[in-house]
């Protein structure tokens, strides 16, 4: 699978595609981060952002 046109987002957003990805574990890791050219260094520099995203994304809409 070529990779998706993702360069044109910031880094910091195709860490955070990657992540999601990962948590759904459907694909090969290596593959994930070569598909949103990102780096094991750029998942770790961004999974903190990432986490907050996802519990805000969570709580309970009133």
């Amino acid at each position: 699978m070529p990779p998706l046109e993702t360069t044109s987002l910031p880094r910091k957003h195709r860490a955070w595609i990657a992540l999601y990805a990962l948590e759904g574990c459907e694909q090969d890791r290596a593959e994930i981060l070569r598909i949103n050219n990102v780096t094991e260094a750029d998942l770790a520099e961004f999974e903190e952002s990432w986490l907050r995203l996802r519990c805000r994304n969570l709580s309970p809409t009133r």
